[in-house]
């Protein structure tokens, strides 16, 4: 193929006989644009407050508060039993929970499940703010109406 300056920059596929295909790109001369803006990029930006904000909200609260409360309910309900007797006892090795998961060096217990269940509830809090106040905006009131 010829390559000329006036034709527009488009691709073009050849095929050979053995069925790859080679691609040959047009190319023209571009001139730089006598206006050019210049973007500024800002490392803590209103999103990045609020998302990190409402994770670490989240995070905290997950550690300091809910933590007692979630190990006693998991403590009173206890493995799934069957017949009486836990899958563990009945011989299923593979019932048995996942060590690497439960162990923390944090003083209370909080391990890597509780980190990233944690950390998911507060980016779903993070979100539904930066709709809200998107919506709010836009003049949208996002309450409902009862």
């Amino acid at each position: 193929m010829v390559c000329s300056a006036s034709m527009m920059s488009s691709p073009t596929v050849q095929q050979r006989s053995t069925f790859t295909p080679r691609i040959q790109i047009k190319s023209r001369a571009l001139k730089a644009s006598p206006r050019t803006s210049r973007q500024v990029t800002r490392a803590l930006s209103d999103t990045n407050l609020i998302i990190s904000g409402a994770t670490g909200l989240s995070l905290a609260l997950g550690r300091f508060v809910f933590l007692d409360f979630q190990r006693d309910n998991v403590s009173r309900q206890g493995l799934p039993e069957q017949n009486g007797i836990t899958y563990v006892e009945a011989g299923d090795k593979l019932s048995e929970e996942a060590s690497f998961l439960k162990s923390t060096n944090d003083p209370a217990g909080f391990n890597l499940v509780d980190v990233f269940a944690w950390g998911a509830i507060g980016h779903i809090f993070g979100y539904a703010a930066l709709a809200i106040i998107s919506l709010n905006s836009l003049g949208v009131n996002p309450a409902p109406k009862f």
